[in-house]
């Protein structure tokens, strides 16, 4: 059975009221659970980012390898996240933006009360042996139009001050909303990274522009299976799945239309 590499991208890992996640980034803990379960019926092993990357530089063998990685650094990696991972055994990377700590969670509903970790909060969960910490720019900087100098000024600093306060290397770098300009690959590099990661239909296996599968919320088995084995865009792009997301969008349309 074929096992090809896989980066996949979480956000939260929490239980989110539908109506407080409108980008429906939040996957529940359970469904992280059934997911790292099929992965690991398949065979797959784990490795942290840093032990992917390191592995990739050395040309080893990465078929049936996984790494798991979480954007943003919201409280929830430390309740939620990290009591998944002790229990399946199994690594994760967490990428985080120093300027946002402790600051409300922008993109859900502030009834959610969701929020960024705090400094301290970064320390502890970094303290956990199955936790690598990411960089993941200051403050969420987009980079789709960065020149090598300001893409490279962004992840020095954001490197730099995350290195600071856990006191260990941060070697690992994920692009925000997965951007990236053309400029960015070498600015990583340079700033001292061994990876950068992107998602969705972006990316290679060149370390610092390396694809991941993105995991969200309305993601259930089937979604998960094409993506975890690499087909989710091919059939998303095939004409019956075309077919089918007009129809869907067509029905939606006429039932607010008559209030059903």
């Amino acid at each position: 059975m074929a096992r090809p590499p896989l980066v996949l991208g979480y956000h939260g890992i929490a239980d989110v009221d539908p109506r407080h996640d409108p980008v429906r980034l939040f996957v529940p803990p359970q469904a992280l659970r059934r997911q790292i379960g099929r992965l690991q019926a398949r065979g797959y092993r784990f490795l942290s980012m840093a032990d992917f990357a390191r592995s990739l530089s050395l040309g080893a063998e990465l078929d049936g390898i996984c790494a798991l990685t979480f954007d943003d650094g919201t409280l929830d990696h430390l309740t939620e996240l990290v009591p998944v991972l002790a229990e399946l055994g199994v690594p994760g990377t967490v990428y985080v933006c120093p300027g946002l700590f402790g600051r409300p969670y922008p993109w859900s509903d502030p009834a959610a009360g969701i929020r960024f970790m705090t400094a301290a909060e970064v320390i502890e969960l970094s303290r956990h042996p199955l936790v690598e910490i990411g960089s993941h720019t200051i403050d969420h900087t987009v980079l789709g139009d960065a020149s090598e100098e300001e893409a490279h000024r962004e992840m020095a600093t954001c490197k730099a001050r995350l290195e600071d306060l856990l006191g260990e290397p941060v070697p690992s770098f994920c692009y925000p909303r997965c951007v990236y300009s053309p400029a960015c690959p070498e600015a990583a590099r340079r700033a001292g990274y061994t990876s950068a990661v992107t998602c969705g239909e972006r990316g290679s296996w060149d370390p610092f522009e390396l694809k991941r599968e993105g995991v969200h919320t309305p993601d259930g088995p089937v979604t998960f299976e094409l993506k975890s084995r690499g087909l989710y865009y091919r059939v998303r792009g095939a004409p019956p799945a075309r077919v089918a997301r007009w129809a869907t969008r067509r029905y939606r349309h006429r039932a607010e239309r008559s209030g059903g």
